[in-house]
């Protein structure tokens, strides 16, 4: 038994860590997924699909798989969305599931104030069959299977160039419905808070654009996260160097030429901290799909085409 337990107490700072909200290298294209304002932002049905590979070569690492569902609905000024992620770490399985909605409120020189609120919960998963331990009959290390529901509010302000975000997606705290006596996890024990913001500015010829993206977290009892990404666009693709704060540094380059499908790749590597010694390398793929999209058979004029890219920006 005491070999037991210390592999598991070697194994729970890991199993602690995702307790954390998933890191993604496109949180640009995936916004919804950390503020409910930002659905139905664009003027397209949008569907991405992401796969995310962290700690790669490493039995067990961290797998994402990410659905986003996000349509707009015009001259109502509502915006409708749903998220499905599901979170594999070892013998634990998260699968977070929302419906999201939002309502724009318009100002002047085309800026907008968008409003949002979600509802759904995070299911999760421990299975220790999937451990090979000397003695199966300790009641303490039995499976958990279990359904913890939540809400989050939010807010958005676009502009014609960039982006201000705030938001709190988990508002219930689950922290008083742990066994202090077996393993009961619990997906977020404390309230997280979300600021992102984006800029996309003029560069040195015609359809570029210089790009900042940036996305902080905030949780009460652990370090802040911060990941700022810089690089250029070309219309609406991009590439972008990543710095995650004491944590990796990465490239990511997101292809979007205006039509029904866009697609980008990340790759990420570990800083040089306690972690690097581990030689950690992640993989992210995205797949953005949008629905109703016509192209008109005219040439658009370059003015048009420069305020479709302004509205493309989150």
């Amino acid at each position: 038994m005491k070999e037991i337990y210390s592999f598991f107490l070697t194994l729970l700072p890991l199993l602690l860590w995702t307790q954390q909200d998933t890191n993604i290298a496109f949180y640009q294209q995936n916004l919804q997924l950390f503020n409910p304002a930002a659905t139905g932002l664009e003027d397209h049905v949008i569907m991405s699909f992401t796969l995310r590979s962290q700690w790669a070569g490493i039995s067990g690492a961290p797998d994402v798989q990410l659905f986003k569902l996000s349509i707009p609905e015009g001259e109502k000024r509502l915006g409708y969305g749903a998220i499905l992620m599901v979170d594999q770490t070892f013998i634990e399985r998260q699968t977070r599931i929302f419906a999201n909605f939002s309502y724009r409120l318009p100002f002047e020189r085309k800026n907008s104030l968008f409003l949002g609120i979600q509802a759904g919960g995070n299911h999760i998963n421990l299975d220790f069959d999937d451990i090979n331990m000397a003695h199966d009959d300790d009641g303490k290390l039995g499976n958990l299977t279990r359904f913890y529901p939540n809400v989050g509010v939010g807010v958005h302000y676009k502009t014609p160039k960039g982006y201000f975000s705030l938001s709190a997606p988990f508002l219930i705290d689950h922290k008083n419905e742990k066994n202090v006596d077996a393993v009961h996890f619990s997906p977020s024990d404390d309230i997280h808070l979300y600021f992102s913001g984006g800029l996309r500015l003029p560069a040195f010829a015609r359809h570029w654009r210089y790009i900042v993206y940036s996305l902080v977290r905030w949780v009460q009892s652990a370090p802040i996260s911060t990941v700022i990404n810089a690089g250029f666009g070309y219309q609406k693709s991009e590439l972008l160097f990543t710095y995650h704060h004491n944590s990796s540094l990465g490239l990511s380059a997101f292809f979007d030429n205006g039509g029904p499908v866009s697609v980008g790749y990340a790759y990420q590597f570990s800083t040089p901290n306690l972690l690097s010694k581990l030689d950690f390398r992640n993989h992210e793929l995205i797949l953005r799909i949008r629905l109703n999209v016509k192209k008109d058979k005219t040439k658009e004029s370059d003015g048009d085409q420069e305020s479709n890219e302004d509205r493309a920006m989150n």
